[in-house]
């Protein structure tokens, strides 16, 4: 496969433009602004995939003017179990935060803690999305290669789980995009496929945004995805000037910076906010979550079975979810390592 050739991206762009034009202006003049606009830049296309580029565009002004019912949450009642477990073997402090790692559920995330880790950037990792969602995927593949099936069987298991449990979480933006995005390089794995991630990366924004166009103006989706895109590009160039590091930590301070740089620009439209800090502060605190996400998953699922094992867990759980959010309480008394510099629009 030529990783240079990414359909993907351009026609995430083309629905994107539809989309974004056809939030300010009625269906109509959207539709008549591409077709006239087309006749004089024809020649910069194929013209044979020029009319599925218009198509896409006034595809994308149609579906902004799309009212969408609310969705149905399926495995609420599963997810309220899981939750009930966590409650059981923690206290509220602890279950509530890890209630949003593992579960998707924001709403009982104590202020003092919410606070402290917005202060040193490392707030996503509230937030269920691709951290998560790769050790979920490592997980679930371990498990399935263990039980020795065939690769094509694996994948498909794999991909189903990660969708039950991106549902099971909520079905966030951040959530979705990181499962449609493990799905095309599994897939790709198990037809031996060269994946490319930035077409991977194109092409979750395509499904999420004919899902619902207005996830388009949505923060977290601009976020999440501009976040992974800088990874994407820059991630390579960042740990090759790093050369001089041990490769360990030029790989974390790589993955650290680029996610920065790429979520900056958006933090200060959004919020004003500028956060120094998180490129120090991510490699340190994500290490710590990676453990989190692992006990605070497994104890769940042990506090509706084996509750023997299930305090074990806690136990453990209890030390390195404390020593995370004592290493964010000590990042976010940097000074100047959080900036606030006002809304700018």
């Amino acid at each position: 496969m030529n990783t240079t050739h990414r359909p993907c991206c351009w026609l995430v762009l083309v629905l994107s433009s539809g989309i974004f034009i056809g939030h300010f202006l009625p269906f109509g003049l959207a539709v008549w602004l591409v077709i006239s606009s087309a006749l004089m830049v024809f020649f910069w296309f194929r013209p044979k995939i020029w009319p599925l580029y218009i198509g896409l565009f006034c595809l994308g002004a149609a579906l902004i003017h799309v009212a969408h019912p609310p969705g149905i949450d399926v495995l609420e009642g599963w997810r309220g179990q899981l939750k009930t477990s966590l409650y059981h073997y923690l206290n509220d402090n602890e279950a509530g935060t890890m209630s949003a790692i593992v579960l998707g559920d924001r709403g009982h995330i104590p202020k003092e803690i919410n606070m402290v880790f917005r202060h040193t950037g490392t707030g996503h990792i509230l937030v269920i999305a691709g951290l998560h969602m790769a050790m979920m995927t490592a997980m679930i593949f371990f498990v399935l290669k263990l039980i020795r099936i065939p690769r094509a069987l694996q994948m498909g298991g794999s991909i189903l789980l990660l969708f039950i449990f991106a549902i099971l979480t909520g079905g966030s933006i951040p959530v979705m995009r990181a499962a449609f995005m493990a799905s095309v390089v599994l897939a790709a794995y198990a037809l031996e496929y060269e994946s490319d991630s930035l077409n991977s990366l194109a092409l979750a924004a395509l499904v999420l945004l004919l899902m619902d166009a207005r996830n388009l103006f949505d923060t977290g989706f601009q976020l999440s995805f501009a976040a992974v895109a800088a990874i994407v590009i820059l991630y390579g160039r960042i740990e090759k000037s790093l050369s001089f590091c041990p490769r360990w930590l030029a790989s974390v301070f790589a993955v650290s910076t680029a996610a920065w740089i790429g979520i900056t620009p958006l933090q200060l439209w959004h919020f004003g906010t500028i956060t120094p800090v998180a490129l120090i502060a991510n490699i340190f605190i994500v290490p710590l979550l990676d453990l989190t996400v692992a006990l605070g998953l497994s104890l769940a699922l042990a506090g509706l079975c084996m509750p023997a094992t299930a305090w074990v867990l806690a136990g453990c759980l209890k030390v390195v979810f404390n020593l995370m959010v004592i290493a964010a309480y000590w990042f976010s008394q940097v000074p100047w390592g959080y900036i606030q510099l006002g809304h700018l629009f």
